[in-house]
């Protein structure tokens, strides 16, 4: 447990910041099976975005974690979700649907219950929510589960069709643009003619918000916050026949494969500039390290074109700002090496194995550059 400790205490190793200082990436490192990438780019004020890898010898965990209405839902899973995971794993004897979905659950109960312990004070952490797209390898076995809109989509070899690659996705958006997911969502609430409505230029879930699924949102969840005096102060009046969104998540089980490449999780912030497919051609035909920062510029290229503007201009506007541009983006790419009949990645030392982009790529990017104050001129 001491290596998920660490991971979720704090982003290890460094990694290394842009010269904007609202990128960040880890170029290449190791896990069981093969080597991962990560990169991230902050929009908003304060990033709302997380991702982190545990790489272990008995598993490697993937997680992306696209917060909204503030920060903590996303940094309260960084924290506390590989631990449920491991928890849960271990109980169970091995990673599985049920450990996962356990794991889950129990951290939307923890984060439930420390909403209500800061509700008096700062009511508003009652409409704060993540999305939560957690990837698990174990052995020749990958699960992938989701709440939300970030996506995990796999890139496969076409056999027998030379250097070719396929997109193939693994996870369901959870997000009513989506027809199927508006059905779905009214199915379940046949009562309420507005659960989902069409208001400032998008579907909406009581016209407030786009996804589902999510963790924490408990405003929509549970009238004890939505009908409250406290929170109306600072919140719509929501009434609830039942809950509006749903934290059960969906998992898919897959047997990897010889031509299984490699895997790209990702907010959703890159798939609003990039296709399944695009993403995939960019990592199938470059060289890994840095490969998932590669995707990150390629998203932010798409981002400044649609408002005409270039990539160094973009670098002179400010968090927040940049979120008319583009949203928080987080990227991981997990080269998937043992089952293609590459060598194995040994991970020897699983507690110094565990990697986590920045709280707050702004914030790391400042403190890097704070000149030092302990330097004692002799002269």
């Amino acid at each position: 447990m001491r290596a998920v400790a660490r991971c979720c205490g704090g982003h290890w190793p460094p990694g290394a910041a842009a010269a904007d200082g609202m990128l960040w990436q880890t170029e290449l490192r190791p896990h069981a099976a093969g080597e991962f990438s990560m990169a991230a780019a902050q929009a908003n004020l304060i990033m709302e975005d997380q991702a982190q890898v545990l790489a272990s010898p008995a598993a490697t965990l993937v997680a992306v974690y696209d917060g909204h209405g503030g920060p903590d839902a996303s940094r309260f899973l960084r924290s506390s979700l590989f631990p449920h995971v491991q928890r849960f794993a271990k109980e169970q004897g091995g990673m599985s649907t049920d450990a996962i979905r356990l794991a889950i659950g129990a951290a939307e109960e923890e984060f439930l219950r420390e909403v209500r312990q800061a509700w008096p004070k700062r009511p508003r952490v009652a409409a704060v929510g993540s999305c939560c797209l957690l990837g698990a390898i174990s052995g020749d076995t990958l699960y992938v589960a989701n709440l939300g809109d970030s996506r995990a989509v796999l890139g496969r070899r076409v056999v027998g069709a030379g250097g070719v690659a396929v997109a193939e996705r693994l996870s369901t958006d959870h997000n009513v643009a989506s027809e199927e997911v508006r059905h779905e969502v009214a199915a379940q609430n046949p009562d309420d003619e507005q659960i989902v409505v069409h208001t400032r230029g998008a579907w909406r879930i009581k016209g407030i918000i786009q996804v589902s699924r999510s963790i924490g949102d408990f405003y929509l969840k549970n009238q004890e916050f939505s009908m409250d005096p406290l929170f109306r102060q600072v919140g719509p009046v929501v009434a609830l026949k039942r809950p509006a969104l749903s934290a059960e998540p969906q998992i898919q089980v897959r047997k990897l494969k010889p031509t299984d490449q490699f895997l790209i999780f990702a907010s959703d912030g890159l798939w609003e500039h990039l296709s399944d497919n695009d993403a995939v051609q960019i990592v199938f035909k470059n060289p890994r390290t840095g490969i998932a920062n590669r995707l990150v510029r390629a998203a932010l290229k798409e981002a400044t074109k649609r408002r005409e503007v270039s990539l160094n201009d973009l670098k002179t506007i400010e968090r927040g700002v940049r979120r008319h541009f583009h949203d928080d983006i987080s990227v991981v790419v997990v080269y998937l090496d043992r089952h293609r009949g590459r060598r194995q990645t040994r991970v020897v030392d699983s507690s110094m194995n565990c990697t986590s982009s920045p709280v707050d790529i702004y914030s790391s990017s400042v403190q890097s550059v704070q000149p030092r104050t302990d330097y004692r001129d002799s002269g």
